[in-house]
């Protein structure tokens, strides 16, 4: 009868022990600088559902007053390093018991177990010891790129999720230095999941194209950030190197234009517009595109006869269009080798006849500073230099050139024989005082000298 007694309080009480029990993980891992949050439910004897409670959380595996890490009853008995951390993250009487540690450090790593304490005295640990681990800082915000077209305003989104709802992070925002950043904020909540969203408005230019637009997100004690390298989309604009070239048996026109994204570039001429890489009859056109840079060229072949071509160069994106306009022009072969052989000839006959003409007036300006009298003599005298009579020149003396005009003059009531008309004459002459000494025409020589002599006609002689 004992031991049926005893089978049955040992039975009774292994039912009793069976009513304590709690849910919670082996392992939780949390990184530096946010939460860890261990999740917890407990069950308990339905006799105490009315019963007060407290609910203890405790680090490392035995319970002692040093390693409180949660009090729901007396928050001053907790550890110091644990104040205004941690806290229950659900209801106690709803048999929720999950932990929440804030700012979690590498201190905070280790065990942790759950103990809760009835009015009355009953009270129970629950040794499903949870291991926590804390690791690096790893949770980047995430850039979500949009389209951004220069001269237009836009705007871009980053957002950071998080289980913890504890200490809000901050985020940011590092734009380009003349950009000052515009941001609005907000947060919404999925579940346990809390999203931080900032918005920034923002309207590029295209020097903005390839600049870096970082979102930060912040904690006390941590923060990391998300770059993200701006792309300006933009419309076509034609580049300065765009013209054409000409070679004898060619015209080449280049037509450049920088777009985002890349253009379709066609060449309108008045029967067609062409595009791509193609030849039809003397024209011939390619195109290749790199980067932001579309290029293209249109060829224009000499041949038998000539032609003329005006060709529209059109790029265009979804953003505008660009034109550039050029004349291509090709004469016949053989028409320009007889131009080339009359345009020489008459560059000779030109140069010939300007010859002509200068000689021309040369002479008829030389005939008209003297009179068609003058002669000019070459005397073995250099008089006035020479002594009167001498009859020699000095030694090592060149000749003088001495002009004359001769003319006749009529009787002034001198007396002369009858038959015989008088003729005058005029002698000038310059000393040389040197090689190479110059002569001057009466109208213009200050140092001339002038004689005059009269003689029967017939017998004048110097």
């Amino acid at each position: 009868m004992i031991g049926r007694s005893f089978f049955l309080l040992s039975l009774l009480q292994a039912v009793m022990s069976g009513e304590w029990g709690a849910d919670t993980p082996l392992k939780v891992t949390a990184q530096n600088g946010l939460c860890a949050r261990i999740p917890c439910h407990y069950r308990y004897p339905s006799k105490l559902d009315n019963k007060p409670r407290t609910g203890i959380w405790y680090k490392r595996e035995s319970n002692n007053k040093d390693s409180v890490a949660f009090h729901s009853g007396i928050p001053s008995v907790e550890s110091t390093k644990f104040h205004y951390r941690t806290r229950l993250s659900g209801i106690l009487r709803d048999n929720d018991c999950s932990l929440v540690i804030d700012n979690v450090t590498q201190q905070d790593a280790g065990p942790y177990f759950f103990r809760v304490e009835f009015g009355g005295g009953d009270r129970y640990s629950y040794h499903s010891v949870t291991q926590l681990s804390v690791t690096d800082f790893t949770d980047k915000p995430t850039i979500f790129p949009a389209e951004l077209v220069a001269g237009k305003p836009g705007i871009m989104t980053c957002s950071f999720n998080t289980t913890c709802d504890g200490t809000a992070p901050t985020l940011t925002w590092v734009t380009p230095a003349d950009e000052p950043p515009s941001a609005s904020h907000s947060v919404t909540q999925q579940g346990d999941t809390l999203t931080y969203t900032s918005v920034l408005s923002l309207t590029p230019a295209l020097k903005h194209h390839g600049q870096n637009l970082t979102c930060r997100v912040r904690y006390p004690t941590v923060s990391s950030e998300q770059t993200l390298t701006l792309t300006v989309q933009y419309a076509p604009a034609i580049s300065w190197d765009s013209g054409c070239t000409h070679t004898p048996e060619s015209v080449t026109c280049v037509c450049a234009a920088r777009c985002n994204p890349p253009g379709e570039l066609t060449w309108r001429l008045p029967l067609a517009n062409l595009s791509g890489n193609q030849t039809r009859g003397r024209l011939h056109i390619w195109q290749v595109a790199s980067g932001h840079l579309v290029y293209g060229s249109l060829t224009l072949r000499g041949g038998e006869g000539g032609e003329d071509v005006t060709a529209l160069c059109s790029v265009r994106n979804r953003h505008g269009e660009a034109m550039f306009m050029v004349y291509l022009s090709m004469e016949a072969k053989s028409f320009s080798i007889w131009m080339a052989v009359l345009l020489t000839a008459g560059i000779i006959l030109i140069t010939e006849l300007a010859g002509f003409f200068i000689y021309k007036y040369i002479q008829r300006r030389e005939d008209a500073s003297g009179n068609q009298d003058i002669n000019v003599l070459y005397c073995p005298h250099s008089a006035p230099n020479q002594s009167a009579g001498s009859g020699q020149d000095g030694p090592g003396e060149e000749q003088a050139a001495v002009y004359a005009n001769l003319r006749e003059v009529p009787s002034s009531g001198d007396t002369v024989h009858s038959g015989e008309g008088v003729e005058y004459a005029e002698l000038w002459f310059q000393s040389k005082q040197g090689k190479g000494a110059m002569f001057y025409n009466k109208f213009h020589s200050k140092q001339l000298s002038v004689w005059h002599c009269s003689r029967p006609k017939g017998s004048m002689r110097w």
